[in-house]
């Protein structure tokens, strides 16, 4: 921390440099640079994709991001795809549609955008969730080279931008099918274009990368408040703010009528669920062992971003975003409900992959931008060499993915033949063309049933909106078996299910069969989801029955 005072010039020294350089253009904030040619950009798009792709077509099965280990990547794919497929169409308007009600906990911008690739690549295979993440990380590259270009020149901008190209976190990451690169790239939209595009692009991808990871809103919010603390660029600041609240109320707006709260992702992602709200896990004692590591981190990552915002050097808009990060990552993993989900490979994850890429851009800032300032142009050899030797050793972490990511080309394998298997039942009479009810919690088998089962979403119903979801506390279904059975009855007739797949172990629908077993008949079971299978011919129920077993629910 003592480094940066010397690496990053202050706000009054920065400007007291500009005063002494030739007198820059009206409203120009910063020092100018030469013009890049396009073809340059172009060029380091294509050497940051080179990787990205050979870890998803060489390295990698592209279908399986990680089956067991990266399941948010098939989660996301199944409320892109249901919501092209159900959402869109639904009743009471548009919406976005999930088998777990998940369907607006994470954003609205991604599953948007993968509906929109579908329909114009005409396919629903997951590799296009990689391929987009992919594309995002690549942005995420190209923005950090010409943002560090602009405060430090080429020459460190291109040792970060080689840090954000091979480190193997980025690499695996960016081609996961996660969401992550897609809010980064668009908050890095907006520091590369404040202010010198003006203020509203600035805000309009600050305002979009709400919509796209629920920390986006804290990091957004927190750019766009760093912005009104520089002294000059004042005239920007209005168009900032009508960009990003523009695009922010209309967003909230969409939450609120979609969910009834303007900030729901916020809410359940931080507010709540950071405090146990949602999952009360107990942390284990290996858990809490690294939150003395993460509090040291923290600890730096805060002085980071306190030095940034009171000295307010050229780049602080960089500096405050990577420390931010920094602060966000560390402060919620180790002083929040989130410990307890720590594992041994956590440091690998997505969650640490940008701020590795920032702490990496800072080093090549500091071996190619200060010390040749600080030792002479002898320093930059080695400053050259000193880089290359850390990301050589980096590619160690490729040790620790394959550990973690290799075993999971069996899960994936094992899900696809289940998905065949019960995709084989459903493509029979009587079921074919009918619903099928099948778990909440498997959106892996979705897409297997989807790309290899033969079964459209648009046929799968969720259980956990049975009737046994909307039971009042403590009203057991082995004492009101009559009004039960009668609303398990209305439910299968409304949603046309023929078909069942129920986990073994759940204890109502094993008393539903006990109960009713003219209505079932056993197809089979699928030994990688513990699932029996069964068909479904409930007799029809009038709509009046219906009504007074859920006035009978109720009272």
């Amino acid at each position: 921390m003592r480094l940066l005072p010397r690496i990053l010039p202050a706000e009054d020294e920065e400007d007291r440099r500009l005063d002494e350089a030739e007198e820059p253009a009206v409203g120009e904030l910063e020092p100018r640079v030469a013009p890049l040619h396009w073809v340059w950009t172009l060029a380091l798009a294509a050497a940051a994709a080179v990787p990205r792709l050979l870890y998803i077509f060489v390295f990698t099965d592209p279908e399986n991001p990680g089956l067991g280990a990266y399941n948010d990547v098939w989660h996301h794919w199944q409320i892109a795809y249901l919501t092209k497929e159900i959402g869109l169409g639904a009743p009471g308007g548009p919406r976005l549609w999930d088998l777990k009600g998940l369907d607006y906990f994470w954003g609205i911008l991604h599953p948007l955008l993968m509906v929109a690739v579908f329909d114009l690549t005409g396919s629903i295979d997951i590799v296009l969730n990689r391929l987009v993440s992919t594309v995002f990380g690549v942005a995420v590259v190209v923005l950090l080279f010409h943002v560090c270009r602009r405060h430090w020149g080429t020459q460190p901008a291109v040792g970060a931008a080689l840090v954000a190209t091979l480190l193997p976190t980025s690499v695996m990451n960016d081609a996961s099918g996660m969401i992550e690169p897609l809010g980064v790239a668009l908050v890095l939209v907006g520091v590369w274009a404040w202010p010198r595009r003006g203020g509203f692009w600035a805000g309009l991808a600050f305002g979009l990368a709400t919509m796209a990871r629920a920390e986006a809103w804290i990091f957004s919010l927190g750019m766009v408040v760093a912005a009104f603390l520089r002294r000059q660029g004042w005239q920007h600041r209005l168009p900032l703010l009508v960009g990003f609240g523009g695009v922010v109320l209309v967003y909230m707006k969409v939450l609120l009528d979609q969910t009834g709260n303007p900030i729901y992702p916020l809410w359940w992602n931080f507010l709540a669920n950071a405090a146990g709200h949602w999952e009360a896990t107990a942390i284990d004692p290996g858990q809490a062992s690294v939150r003395p590591v993460l509090g040291v981190l923290l600890a730096v990552s805060l002085l980071g971003l306190a030095w940034s915002l009171w000295k307010r050097p050229q780049s602080y808009m960089l500096l405050t975003f990577g420390f931010g990060y920094w602060v966000f990552v560390t402060g919620m993993l180790g002083f929040t409900s989130y410990l307890a989900s720590w594992v041994w490979w956590m440091p690998i994850t997505r969650v640490f992959a940008f701020p590795y890429v920032f702490a990496g851009a800072l080093g090549a800032v500091a071996l190619l931008w200060w010390a040749p300032r600080r030792y002479g142009r002898r320093a930059l050899p080695a400053g050259w060499a000193a880089l290359a030797l850390a990301l050589l050793v980096a590619q160690l972490i490729w040790v620790p993915i394959a550990q973690v990511f290799g075993p999971t080309e069996a899960n994936w394998r094992a899900t696809r033949a289940a998905g065949i298997q019960l995709g084989g039942w459903y493509n029979q009479a009587p079921y074919m063309g009918h619903a099928m009810a099948v778990p909440p919690d498997r959106p892996d088998m979705t897409y297997a049933l989807a790309r290899y089962g033969g079964v459209e979403g648009k046929y799968l119903v969720s259980e956990m909106y049975d009737p046994f979801h909307y039971l009042p506390a403590g009203y057991a279904y082995a004492d009101h078996s009559p009004v039960v059975n009668t609303l398990v009855e209305c439910w299968l007739d409304k949603t046309d299910t023929r078909m069942l797949a129920v986990p073994a172990t759940d204890a109502n629908y094993a008393l539903m069969r006990q109960l009713n077993p003219g209505w079932f008949v056993q197809l089979g079971s699928l030994d990688e989801t513990h699932w029996l299978v069964f068909g479904v011919s409930a007799p029809p129920v009038a709509e009046a029955a219906c009504e007074e077993a859920s006035r009978a629910a109720s009272r």
